[in-house]
């Protein structure tokens, strides 16, 4: 069953319940057909994740996001806000700008 949710808080809330379960039930409880599709959907996932991240934090920079917070740039703000590594930043950073 697939459930729209109605705003961007409620699909955040979702993307960690379902991730919630995923850690918690043990890989090792699972059959190999259902592991083989979580890794599978799990790939597929991370390349939305990328889209997602990028789309959302070129909407954030060009609205001076960052600003708001006292940091200079995306990148800054990434590493005081989120507590990534710059390394993390600065990838996530160039996908925003492709």
């Amino acid at each position: 069953m697939s459930t729209v949710p109605a705003d961007a808080r409620e699909a955040l809330d979702m993307i960690r319940a379902g991730l919630g379960y995923l850690t918690a039930v043990g890989p090792g409880q699972l059959p190999a057909a259902t592991q083989a599709e979580c890794l599978r959907e799990l790939e597929q996932d991370a390349a939305a994740l990328t889209a997602a991240r990028a789309w959302m934090l070129a909407a954030f920079t060009a609205g001076q996001g960052p600003a708001g917070d006292g940091d200079y740039s995306v990148v800054s703000w990434l590493i005081h806000r989120t507590g990534i590594t710059r390394g993390a930043a600065v990838g996530h950073s160039a996908w925003a700008k492709r």
